[in-house]
């Protein structure tokens, strides 16, 4: 397959994830009973990584364009918290707790670190 199949098919696998997201979240913020918890990221991240689920067990050892349009490009588009759940569960699958304990606990820590410094960054610029 050339690289721009690849492209491309990552590309209308995004556009699709990255839709169903907001449209999705969208939904998600207009229903009454979901104003006290953030039901629509917990939602699109926990079917998101289960879609992953799926479409990894399916397509990952088959190769072919699949991956690269329901996984990488859908998947990626949606929600990257199923590649990170995707990731911890192979440490898990090749006995590395150690590795997969660290790598979740640590991604969660630096993402909100990097998160606050961000915003504290914006807040503090004379300019913003």
């Amino acid at each position: 397959m050339s690289g721009w199949a690849q492209v491309l098919l990552v590309g209308l696998g995004g556009a699709a994830g990255a839709n169903a997201r907001y449209w999705l979240g969208l939904w998600f913020r207009q229903q009454p009973w979901a104003q006290n918890f953030t039901w629509g990221t917990f939602v699109i991240n926990v079917s998101g990584s289960l879609f992953l689920g799926f479409v990894a067990a399916w397509f990952r050892d088959r190769g072919g364009p699949g991956f690269l349009l329901l996984g990488t490009g859908f998947c990626g588009g949606y929600t990257t918290f199923s590649t990170f759940s995707l990731e911890v569960a192979e440490a898990i699958q090749k006995g590395r707790w150690d590795l997969a304990g660290l790598y979740a606990g640590s991604s969660v820590l630096a993402g909100l670190f990097a998160f606050a410094a961000a915003a504290a960054l914006v807040k503090s610029d004379p300019a913003g």
